[in-house]
């Protein structure tokens, strides 16, 4: 399996220079979870120096996670959330605190993910968000896809509490489980929650499993 270098490059070094913090490689403090599963091939960049991965490698934070053509990478983070990445994903973990003010934010640059959040959504004022080109997931105790259907991109509530989705243009609130929203421009707002058909919510997570 190859990667595309030039293209990860430059999309990688756009989330990781504006958008992650700077760490040191192994230290404690600087890791956010652990790569649990994976099929095919995947890579992580971190302070431009990319780091092959496999199951049992550390994530850390600031760290840009890309993965090959018919891959799929599953991670455990430090407060039990695990997220999935699907082929071709670019994905930056920008931080991930559990401890004092819990915090998560990450980014998806390029293809389907899901999450299912972990510990910190118990704790209030928790905050644990992905950002995307064209708007922001905030998760509230929940499973949830985000990724490209048919050339368009779409988050969809699988289970739990709830999930909101908004930018610029304002914001939605999925809170039935099948539930999903469309996002078209970053300037205009998501579209109304609609109960997406089985054969619809079949297609996205099949993105991501393995």
């Amino acid at each position: 399996m190859t990667f595309s270098f030039p293209k990860l490059l430059v999309a990688a070094f756009l989330g990781a220079l504006l958008l992650a913090p700077i760490t040191s490689a192994g230290a404690a403090e600087d890791v956010a979870g652990t790569v649990t599963r994976l099929k095919g091939s995947a890579v992580a960049l971190q302070d431009a120096v990319p780091r092959v991965l496999k199951a049992g490698d550390r994530v850390l934070k600031g760290d840009v996670i890309s993965t090959g053509a018919d891959a799929r990478l599953e991670m455990k983070m430090l407060d039990d959330a695990v997220m999935t990445l699907g082929e071709k994903t670019i994905f930056v973990v920008i931080d991930y605190v559990t401890q004092g003010q819990p915090n998560a934010a990450m980014r998806l640059l390029q293809g389907a993910f899901s999450a299912a959040s972990g510990k910190m959504m118990k704790t209030a004022g928790a905050q644990f968000t992905v950002e995307t080109e064209l708007g922001t997931i905030g998760i509230r105790g929940t499973t949830f896809w985000g990724g490209t259907l048919d050339k368009v991109f779409e988050v969809a509530l699988l289970d739990g509490k709830g999930v909101y989705v908004e930018n610029r243009a304002g914001r939605v609130e999925l809170t039935g489980v099948g539930e999903g929203t469309k996002l078209m421009d970053a300037n205009v707002k998501p579209t109304d929650p609609v109960v997406w058909a089985p054969a619809k919510t079949s297609r996205a997570v099949a993105t991501v499993s393995f």
